[in-house]
């Protein structure tokens, strides 16, 4: 394989030379955006130590990474938010590997056997029924096991790390599960699982998913995911709310499946038909999260979860 030349228009155009990836400025427009400086090892030679990972002197085509550190460019010099970019860098990365969906949140960690509990959920692929149901399979109590192994691994390495759903558990394990069937009415089959420790109580957390009648993701699919969710550490930081939903584990599992609907901009109505429950019971429950956090309504809900409480910024009145 010949020398890989990264020679791309990155941030707005800015043509720059092989070996010299090593700083990439976002927009000034936007002041709560931090600058993303690479002061270590260049850009091109991470990508090239991350070619070994593949078994059997296989490496990832030139023209992978050349999608790839151009999605990476452009998705630095985009003119939106963080939730803005990370749709933007999600579904691009899942058009690289032919993925259906997907879903990236802020992992609570309960502990003590607990299973994981996620919120703030940005997604794309999902309509409103199919996401419901994606809530319902995430939160239900077999996934503190099935997902284990993952966790175990996270909790070693410390670090952003990805694995396959064949990976975390076998296919025949998985599928004697209840949550098996709650993943079959959601329409997701293969995934690929990635996080990042944001704390000791909280992690970024990505899912990548395929429909239940597809394939597997390969190994260079995976390898393409995980070298691009690692190069974004900036985006891993941005969008939760100023405690990481440090109290969420404390609601229990209905409410938390309300909270992130919530936090999606559905309305009461479509809660109820989606949860197969009354409006007044939404209301009710409606009612006990905004208490918990807090706020009296669901637009400053979602302002807590993303947007925090504006000391962030300065000059803004408090």
């Amino acid at each position: 394989m010949r020398d890989f030349n990264p020679k791309r228009h990155l941030a707005g155009g800015c043509l720059l030379p092989k070996g010299t990836i090593d700083e990439i400025r976002l927009p000034q427009h936007e002041p709560d955006t931090p600058t993303i400086t690479r002061s270590h090892a260049s850009f091109d030679n991470r990508f090239k130590a991350h070619y070994q990972i593949l078994p059997m002197g296989r490496t990832l085509p030139e023209s992978d990474v050349r999608s790839m550190v151009r999605l990476l460019g452009d998705t630095a010099a985009l003119n939106t938010d963080h939730a803005g970019r990370k749709r933007f860098l999600m579904n691009g990365l899942c058009k690289m590997i032919d993925a259906d969906a997907w879903a990236w949140g802020l992992m609570c960690q309960p502990g003590d056997g607990q299973p994981q509990i996620y919120v703030s959920v940005v997604h794309g692929g999902f309509d409103e029924d199919r996401f419901s149901k994606f809530l319902k399979a995430l939160e239900h109590p077999d996934m503190s096991w099935v997902a284990q192994d993952f966790f175990r691994d996270l909790a070693r390495e410390q670090k952003q790390t990805t694995r396959s759903r064949s990976q975390i558990i076998s296919d025949e394990r998985f599928l004697k599960t209840e949550v098996a069937d709650l993943w079959k009415e959601a329409n997701i089959g293969p995934l690929l699982m990635s996080a990042r420790p944001l704390d000791g109580n909280s992690g970024s957390s990505i899912g990548i998913y395929r429909r239940a009648d597809q394939e597997h993701f390969s190994e260079r699919e995976s390898l393409i995911a995980h070298i691009m969710l690692t190069e974004v550490t900036w985006l891993h930081e941005m969008g939760w709310p100023e405690d990481r939903g440090a109290t969420v584990p404390q609601l229990y599992r209905q409410l938390r499946i309300i909270l992130n609907l919530l936090l999606e901009g559905m309305d009461r109505k479509s809660i109820a038909s989606q949860l197969q429950i009354s409006i007044h019971t939404v209301g009710g429950y409606c009612k006990e999260i905004y208490r918990h956090f807090s706020v009296s309504s669901q637009s400053e809900l979602i302002a807590h979860f993303y947007r925090g409480n504006g000391c962030d910024r300065p000059g803004l009145p408090t």
